[in-house]
């Protein structure tokens, strides 16, 4: 049973469900009803799932030294003013704006990527 993030230790790391369960949810700062459970760090790479109820949202502020990967797991809401469900996958390039609102009455799940770019590759 895994209780806290898994950093990277050079093993293969293999996280069933209930593992998966076991990891805390820690409430989002100044987003009510958004949570995230990290999943894996290894320096400035981290993967993590983030937990929309309904009516919630992130302002999705652009990140300018970072590539963003998303996969919805569950549920549905808007991300960059686009609509998108459950099995979409986004890329959310630097520097992009890239807000989550409109989430469905089921909530939705999204696996984040965060993959920092090399440095001297800002935008």
């Amino acid at each position: 049973m895994r209780t806290t993030m898994a950093r990277d230790s050079g093993a293969l790391l293999i996280m069933n469900p209930s593992d998966i369960d076991q990891v805390a949810w820690r409430p989002v700062p100044g987003c009510q009803g958004v949570v995230a459970k990290d999943l894996w760090r290894s320096g400035d790479l981290h993967d993590a799932l983030i937990s929309y109820a309904p009516g919630s949202g992130t302002p999705g502020g652009p990140h300018p030294t970072a590539d963003h990967h998303i996969w919805v797991v569950s549920g549905s809401g808007s991300i960059g003013g686009r609509r998108v469900s459950a099995g979409s996958y986004l890329h959310i390039p630097p520097g992009t704006e890239h807000p989550i609102t409109d989430i469905g009455e089921d909530g939705c799940v999204l696996l984040q990527m965060h993959r920092p770019l090399p440095v001297g590759r800002e935008v």
